[in-house]
């Protein structure tokens, strides 16, 4: 259960870094990951951290669809990042 919690704290700065992205955007190996540049990674990035929050909160509860979609969201986070670094190395 202590994974839950960390994946949660995740997603949460997750969201921290989506949010301050779409205010001032980062800077990242000469690119500026911000809405004009990278807006679909950002949406991507919203949507699969949500599911990684809900999955890891339902979890948690102990109910049948944390168990079955908690690794599918983690999955999906790692394939997101690869996207992203994908995008750095541009």
């Amino acid at each position: 259960m202590i994974l839950c919690r960390i994946v949660i704290a995740f997603g949460l700065l997750n969201v921290l870094l989506l949010l301050i992205a779409a205010l001032m955007p980062l800077p990242f190996n000469g690119l500026e990951y911000g809405w004009s540049q990278a807006s679909s990674l950002m949406i991507l990035q919203g949507f699969i951290t949500a599911a990684m929050i809900y999955a890891a909160s339902e979890k948690l509860r102990g109910s049948d669809i944390g168990q079955k979609a908690f690794p599918a969201s983690i999955m999906s986070y790692v394939l997101w990042l690869c996207m992203f670094l994908r995008w750095v190395a541009q």
